[in-house]
């Protein structure tokens, strides 16, 4: 009887020992309790920026040189679009009750009645692939995403809701101490008798030690035609898409990811072929998706339409080497489905 009993504890505590891992890792941090506990404990977006306080962007545009910069580069690049649209035609507002174009009104990002809220935490460890790529010793990234939402009251009434306007806070995931991932990982695996709250996720796997900042990307909607006026779309929306990188009072704009500057490459032939050229002698890293476009042939600022699809030209890398602009026989022999 010792003898069964011994080999079926034997058993159980192999079992336990797996179940243990058995749902796997955190991937998205999306609980609304746990998020505002994390926003108060030092992941707030005002801490980007080395501001305390409890994080009205009137407070964080006083005192924050780098995100005035951030603001105005935002302000100057609607105020782009905006001329852009009247000249074709269509003029847009930022507070109409009408059947009319609308845009972002850039007031709300230095009111004390708005904050950026932290509303995710993303596990981005996948990403160790792109990161090895350009030879950076860390297991991926973690990424912080915090929308605009606003609070006041008028007339008596209190008035509150979020707007579509998001930073993405990305931080890499520095390596255990033998320079491997595998434990860093596995801070992100709760263990059966550990609950997934802020204080586990600040204790492990978003442990200050262990994240390093690395840029603030914007992806925000700036303009809006209701489908009173779009009837065909029903409603079209206009995005917004930058990346920051923050030193001290610094800001810098830096290329964004394989979106490749379809007005310049349009314009230039010589750089035009230099990426047929790449594509050409990376399509099987392409295939398998684990690939970066050199920075020479990026956008720094894209404007995305929504419901134009394949369509949206400064987002579409197809928009970046239409048939005209180079020679198929360039990539001829080089199908991406050969190298799968």
């Amino acid at each position: 009887m010792s003898l069964r009993f011994a080999l079926f504890a034997a058993i159980f505590s192999l079992f336990v020992t797996h179940a243990a891992h058995a749902e796997g890792p955190i991937l998205l941090v999306d609980d609304p309790a746990i998020l505002a506990a994390l926003d108060a404990k030092g992941f707030g977006f005002a801490g980007i920026f080395g501001v305390d306080g409890k994080g009205d962007l009137k407070t964080l545009h006083d005192k924050a040189p780098a995100y005035r910069q951030i603001v105005e580069t935002v302000a100057s690049d609607v105020a782009t679009l905006r001329a852009e649209m009247k000249a074709g035609g269509r003029p847009l507002y930022e507070v109409t009750d009408g059947n009319v174009g609308r845009i972002m009104d850039m007031r709300w990002l230095k009111t004390d009645a708005a904050r950026f809220r932290l509303v995710g935490v993303a596990n981005r460890l996948d990403r160790r692939d792109f990161v090895e790529m350009k030879g950076d010793r860390s297991c991926g990234e973690v990424r912080f995403i915090y929308r605009l939402a606003y609070s006041f009251r008028k007339n008596g009434k209190a008035l509150a809701s979020r707007l579509p306007f998001n930073f993405n806070a990305v931080y890499s995931a520095a390596t255990d101490a033998d320079g491997g991932c595998v434990g860093v990982a596995g801070c992100w695996t709760p263990q059966l008798d550990e609950s997934v709250d802020a204080g586990w996720l600040i204790g492990g796997p978003l442990e200050r030690a262990g994240l390093t900042f690395k840029q603030l990307e914007l992806n925000a909607q700036v303009v809006r035609f209701p489908s009173g006026q779009e009837t065909e779309f029903g409603g079209q929306a206009a995005y917004l898409m930058r990346i920051f990188a923050i030193d001290g009072a610094a800001v810098n704009e830096k290329p964004l990811e394989n979106t490749p500057d379809t007005a310049r490459l349009a314009e230039d032939v010589a750089l035009k072929t230099r990426l047929a050229d790449y594509i050409g002698a990376n399509v099987a890293a392409v295939d398998l998706g684990v690939y970066e476009i050199p920075d020479e042939f990026l956008a720094k600022k894209v404007v995305s339409w929504s419901t134009f699809g394949s369509k949206a030209g400064q987002s579409s890398i197809h928009a970046a080497v239409p048939a005209r602009g180079f020679c198929r026989a360039r990539l001829f022999g080089l199908e991406a489905g050969a190298h799968a």
